[in-house]
């Protein structure tokens, strides 16, 4: 397997690097997106592995609160969806997220979600090699957990030397995936007669939680099943006819918070307090299903983590490699091919293994993907849309607006801090 390295330079930016790799043998022009190719761009962006743990984020906070937790993601993100394409007109020539907040905020506006978005980028890879693990565990009952985690390094290394043009089919599979364990998920609650596990026979479940001091911890699950808000801007400009973004936005929401609410419903009801990290854990210990397709459903956790892992550690690596030759030193050494390709890979290998120690230190799915959704996907898909945009049509925008986008922020950020500092806090 041969590393595809792309020179690098210190002038060089990820965009550049990643815009090469993407590049064909052979150039050609550019055809934009459909509207259905780009609502299919929207979904893969949008449904990923947090799709698991929704059914546990409705077991912290019941049915009353979750389902307002969860209306106010799906209303609030859609909204921002739709001001993101706003602020990019306000700025001509904008076409990403940091060329939002550079019109926005300028400089300091970049490098802000720039970090934010690298160590969203780093978080989004430990629940990845968090999953993968469990996935093993699952299967192979007898690993126990450090072995488990240095398994995923195994396999999830060596894709990594893959270019990106080839690691893009994993995200056609992606959703795919995320699609069909929806799929196993009802057709076992609905081929089980008694609890638990079963659609017929419900496990006892909460209107309001018996423990409140979880509901935090909701939050953030919730929330990291919208955040695609980063990879927006690209979608809407490259669709054939923007003036349909709007519809687009509407119909991808649509169909996604189907799937979700899908998955919520059943696990919940299938599994009740005995909701596990990940639906795909009860599966495993539940016994009276049948075991091909709880077997497939497993497999898919763990062969989804190693497509994905590659493809959303493309940029960090970059990154990461861009950062350590802006000094003239490693700039001088690595300045031909094989040492280029050698620099290339270690760097990659080093960002794995921080990683794959980082899950170890920190592990539990549902803390990740809290921290994911609190921390991070808050800030990416609610908080940072919303300032830009008041920031860039404050002279123009109406009171009623006004008050909206405040009113909107303020709650994203009480909810964004506590479920942060919720993720960090121990509980039994």
């Amino acid at each position: 397997m041969s590393i595809e390295a792309t020179p690098l330079s210190r002038h060089a930016t990820v965009a550049s690097v990643i815009s090469e790799q993407l590049k064909g043998p052979y150039p050609e022009e550019h055809k934009k997106s459909t509207f259905v190719q780009s609502v299919f761009n929207a979904m893969n962006v949008l449904i990923g592995v947090g799709i698991l743990a929704f059914p546990l984020a409705f077991r912290y906070a019941g049915w009353l609160i979750g389902s307002a937790i969860f209306i106010f993601c799906a209303i609030g993100t859609n909204y921002t969806a739709k001001i993101l394409a706003r602020s990019l007109d306000a700025a001509p020539g904008a076409s990403t997220y940091g060329d939002m907040g550079m019109a926005a905020f300028g400089d300091r506006g970049r490098a802000f979600i720039g970090g934010l978005f690298y160590v969203e980028l780093a978080t989004m890879g430990v629940a990845m090699v968090t999953l993968l693990g469990d996935g093993l565990q699952a299967l192979y009952p007898s690993l126990d957990f450090v072995t488990s985690r240095i398994l995923c390094f195994c396999l999830m290394t060596p894709f990594e030397f893959l270019s990106l043009r080839k690691l893009s089919v994993a995200s056609l599979f992606g959703i795919i995936s995320c699609v069909m364990l929806m799929v196993i998920v009802l057709f076992d609650g609905l081929s089980k007669n008694t609890q638990p596990g079963s659609l017929w026979d419900p496990m006892e479940t909460e209107l309001l939680p018996s423990d409140p001091s979880r509901i935090p911890l909701s939050f953030g699950l919730m929330m990291a099943g919208f955040a695609g808000h980063a990879v927006f801007p690209a979608i809407y400009r490259d669709m054939e006819d923007p003036k349909k973004y709007d519809k687009m936005v509407d119909i991808t929401y649509v169909l996604t918070i189907s799937v979700y609410v899908a998955m919520a419903v059943s696990g919940y009801l299938m599994f009740g307090s005995e909701t596990m990290q990940e639906i795909t854990q009860n599966l495993a210990v539940t016994p009276g299903y049948h075991k091909i397709f709880n077997s497939i459903a497993l497999w898919l956790v763990v062969i989804t983590p190693i497509a994905k892992f590659a493809l959303i550690m493309n940029p960090l690596n970059v990154a990461c490699e861009l950062w350590l030759q802006a000094r003239p030193t490693i700039e001088a050494w690595a300045s031909n091919g094989w040492k280029q390709a050698m620099f290339s890979a270690f760097t990659r290998v080093a960002v794995t293994t921080a990683l794959v120690y980082i899950a170890i230190v920190f592990p539990g799915f549902d803390r990740v993907m809290s921290l994911l959704g609190a921390l991070f996907s808050f800030g990416i898909s609610v908080i940072f849309p919303l300032m830009c945009y008041q920031r860039l049509y404050a002279q123009s925008m109406s009171v009623g607006r006004s008050c909206l986008n405040i009113s909107i922020l303020a709650v994203a950020i009480s909810m964004a801090a506590t479920g942060t500092a919720w993720s960090f806090i121990p509980h039994a």
